[in-house]
């Protein structure tokens, strides 16, 4: 716990996250287990999505999206470019510890973040809820999650699939670039 006399906001948003964490495992790690190990991703990736969603509607959007990426680049992307490097739904281990890590927690997370930018947040609601009562009591897998997302939308979102099993860090190059100053937007 912390002190009101000597804990910093960081280390009261720090115990939010966590209590809003093991709260949303009630829902993606216990109503709605995973098929196997391999499927980590999906308990975890999924409830640290929600444990950030949640901290950034009680604080800000905005300080919490910063916090994210900051810890991103420091840990996970570190990790994607490393010899450890490896997809968020590894096909095969060494040792059951080697699955605790930044990409299956950090980076699955941001593939859920996708969903939700993806589908618009009223979209990944429907998606959650049909994933949800699709599958309550049931041990699932990443693509449980997925069709659940899709069959909601009614949109096809097989282009996931390799986000799942591809490791690194993807690298964008621009071809073609035009700033519209007048519209404000930015083509590529």
């Amino acid at each position: 716990w912390a002190a009101p006399a000597t804990a910093t906001d960081t280390d009261f948003e720090r115990i939010l996250g966590v209590i809003g964490h093991e709260y949303f495992h009630n829902w993606s790690g216990n109503r709605v287990t995973v098929r196997d190990w391999f499927q980590l991703t999906l308990k975890e990736g999924l409830t640290v999505f929600r444990d950030q969603w949640f901290s950034s509607d009680l604080t800000s959007h905005a300080v919490k999206r910063i916090e994210d990426v900051r810890g991103l680049r420091s840990r996970q992307f570190a990790e994607d470019s490393s010899p450890m490097a490896h997809p968020i739904r590894p096909e095969s281990y060494i040792s059951m510890d080697n699955f605790y890590t930044s990409t299956v927690y950090s980076k699955g997370a941001e593939v859920v973040g996708m969903y939700r930018t993806w589908l618009g947040s009223e979209g990944f609601k429907k998606g959650l809820k049909l994933y949800f009562e699709r599958h309550d009591g049931s041990a699932v897998t990443c693509d449980d999650f997925r069709n659940a997302m899709a069959d909601a939308n009614d949109v096809d979102l097989s282009a996931f699939d390799r986000w799942y099993s591809q490791a690194g860090t993807p690298r964008v190059t621009v071809a073609a670039q035009q700033y519209d100053p007048s519209t404000k937007t930015y083509s590529l």
